[in-house]
Order: C-alpha cells, then structure tokens, then sequence
C-alpha cells in the first residue's frame, strides 16, 4: 500500500512537471495555425481580386463564388471562432506599414478597380456588422502571443493584408498569374 502512494505521488509531480510544457506546445501550435490560416485568406483576397476585379465584401464570398479562391473558411484558432476582424479597404488597421496612413496598394501596382460595397449584414442580434471591401484579417484575441510576429507580440496585432504573404516569399509569385506584355491570352476551352 504504502509502495502505491509513493507510485501515485511520483505520477502526480511528474504530471505537474510535464502538464505546462504540454500546454505551451499546443498554444505554439495554434499560432502557427493562425499565421498559416491569416497567410490562407491574404492569398485568397489577393486571388478574387485577381479573378473578379474587386476585393470581396464578405468571407464567404471567397468560398461561394465560382471558382472558389480558399479551400474552406478557417476558424480562428486562438478562440476557435470564425469570427475574425476584417480589415476594409482604407481603414487605418488595414494599412501594411506601421504608422503610415495611406491607402493599401493595390496587389501588383496599378489603378484600383472600384469595389462594389454593400450595405453591411445585420448581426444575429441585430448589432450592423463590418462588410465591405476585405483587404485582409486579423484574430480578435487580445492575448500576448508566445512569439512575436514581424515585431508584434498580440495576436489581435498580427494582421495578414493582401501580399503580405507575397513579400515574405512563401512560394506565391502575383506576377506568375499575369502574361508577359504583346502575348495574347490564351482560348478559353469550349470556344
């Protein structure tokens, strides 16, 4: 009997010793999910601006529209929401450089097509919700982040705008997906 005490109080210092390590493990995780997810839609955005001249005016417009431009709506890992912060065209927030105030450029340069706003969705208790031109997200959680991220440590500080993925070279070109200047394009099949 007494051996088996001994065993369990061994268990119990040993659980108490590993259970903290386990849970930064898995809150590192989550934020790897969140950039991997923030990089997801960024790319996306970019991608329906590409395809449909304009910046989207809800998330679910990037999975709706025919061809799809992301796989599926992410959650927000940190709350595991899919309730994230849009960042409207022209908003302070959406600006990519700190501290400056001017508009976001547009993917690749260029003029900026004219974005189609809508008047924004109620909420499910009646409360207006943001819509309108999405140039990127970021998570809602104000929680301090185990590791910062281009210089922010809060994770409702990371924002993931359209080719910020492009400038950190996560193997997405924007130019790759333009034709070079005199080539015609190529015949849509079926024509």
């Amino acid at each position: 009997m007494v051996a088996l005490v001994i065993g369990m109080l061994i268990l119990t210092i040993a659980i108490a010793a590993v259970g903290p390590a386990l849970g930064m493990i898995g809150r590192r995780e989550r934020e790897q999910e969140l950039m991997f997810r923030g990089k997801q839609y960024a790319r996306a955005i970019g991608l329906f601006q590409r395809r449909f001249g304009r910046y989207p005016n809800t998330l679910k417009e990037l999975y709706e529209n025919n061809p799809r431009t992301i796989r599926k709506l992410w959650k927000d890992p940190m709350c595991d929401c899919g309730d994230w912060y849009l960042l409207i065209l022209n908003s302070p927030d959406a600006n990519p450089l700190q501290g400056s105030t001017g508009p976001v450029p547009p993917p690749g340069g260029g003029a900026r097509p004219t974005p189609t706003p809508t008047p924004p969705p109620a909420g499910s208790f009646g409360t207006p919700q943001a819509a309108g031109p999405i140039v990127g997200v970021r998570s809602k959680v104000h929680k301090e982040a185990l590791t910062a991220w281009r210089g922010q440590t809060w994770y409702d500080q990371w924002r993931f705008i359209v080719g910020d993925a492009d400038r950190e070279g996560m193997g997405f070109d924007p130019n790759s997906l333009r034709r070079p200047p005199g080539v015609p394009p190529a015949p849509s099949p079926g024509r």
